[in-house]
């Protein structure tokens, strides 16, 4: 019989950088950690002058397709998803340069989704829909190092933490709040050409608590995010996406969940304008090419970032 706690929805809420999420088949409801991919350029970098910076973002995430632990389609199942999703990120580059690092920064971001779903099981068919406010994310301690000779390469640690305030009840169907805790290690690495091409990659883990309401603990996930462009003038053009995996099954009461871990990677265009001011505009489209135990998605995203 099709388990509904594990095969629900199958979408992340998109974030900024770093959001919490609504995806599928593995974790309870489906629910990844993270919407990996969401960073785009801004991997790896941080605002060059010290002061309070606002992004938001617009995103999309839309499927037909829901994937086994193969990656092969569910047959019949008639799947449908639609998500929207606005994120802002509060982001302040602070005048210090706490352990000699070159930039030192605080986020913190929240999120508002209306996610619909609908799908046929065993048990019959299913339909639900669900507004509300997503988990909110600090990180309270985000460092920079400019490296090289003409500082052209930076490193990023830093580590997020995921806190259970969205919109949540055991007995819906679907949400858009985890409703557990998660600690997120992460580091970045970026180089930009004198040429012009920038490279960068993010991993990130994410250490899951157990949903207290529901007895259920998704297992560690691994993030990485990655982007390859071009700069000419005020504009950037290349690619983004993201590779996500579980390093360790679900447990429900105590015991693992055979077959339970979720993998995808995604990749698409995407294309940056930067304004005189230095204000960004990002544009991006990221499709599945690999989903197990998930969804194979389609992702939009638009966001804007400026300092005020």
């Amino acid at each position: 019989m099709l388990n509904l706690k594990m095969i629900k929805a199958s979408f992340v809420v998109p974030a900024l950088m770093m959001l919490p999420a609504i995806s599928g088949h593995a974790a309870e409801n489906g629910n990844y950690s993270f919407p990996a991919g969401a960073s785009l350029y801004l991997i790896g970098g941080f605002p060059p002058v010290p002061g309070n910076y606002l992004q938001v973002m617009a995103a999309h995430t839309d499927s037909s397709r829901l994937n086994n632990s193969k990656g092969d389609e569910i047959k019949g199942t008639d799947f449908d998803l639609k998500v929207n999703a606005a994120t802002v990120r509060f982001f302040t580059v602070w005048d210090s340069h706490i352990f000699g690092a070159d930039s030192f920064a605080s986020e913190l971001i929240g999120t508002y989704a209306h996610a619909k779903n609908s799908m046929n099981t065993p048990d019959g068919h299913f339909s639900d829909s669900q507004d509300g406010l997503g988990d909110i994310i600090i990180g309270p301690f985000l460092f920079q190092w400019d490296l090289g000779e003409n500082k052209n390469w930076h490193a990023v640690f830093a580590t997020d933490y995921v806190i259970p305030t969205g919109s949540y009840s055991k007995n819906r169907a679907l949400n858009v709040s985890n409703n557990r805790f998660s600690i997120q290690p992460i580091v970045a690495l970026r180089y930009e050409s004198p040429l012009g091409f920038e490279l960068g990659v993010e991993p990130r883990l994410s250490f899951n608590w157990k949903n207290q309401d529901t007895n259920y603990k998704t297992g560690t996930e691994v993030f990485v995010e990655y982007m390859a462009a071009y700069k000419i003038g005020q504009w950037k053009a290349g690619v983004s996406g993201y590779y996500a995996d579980q390093l360790e099954e679900d447990e429900l009461n105590g015991k693992k969940l055979n077959d339970s871990k979720t993998k995808g990677f995604g990749i698409g265009p995407t294309l940056q304008y930067q304004f005189p001011n230095h204000s960004v505009v990002i544009a991006s489209w990221q499709k599945d090419i690999v989903a197990e135990n998930k969804s194979e998605n389609n992702n939009f995203y638009l966001t804007y970032m400026f300092k005020y």
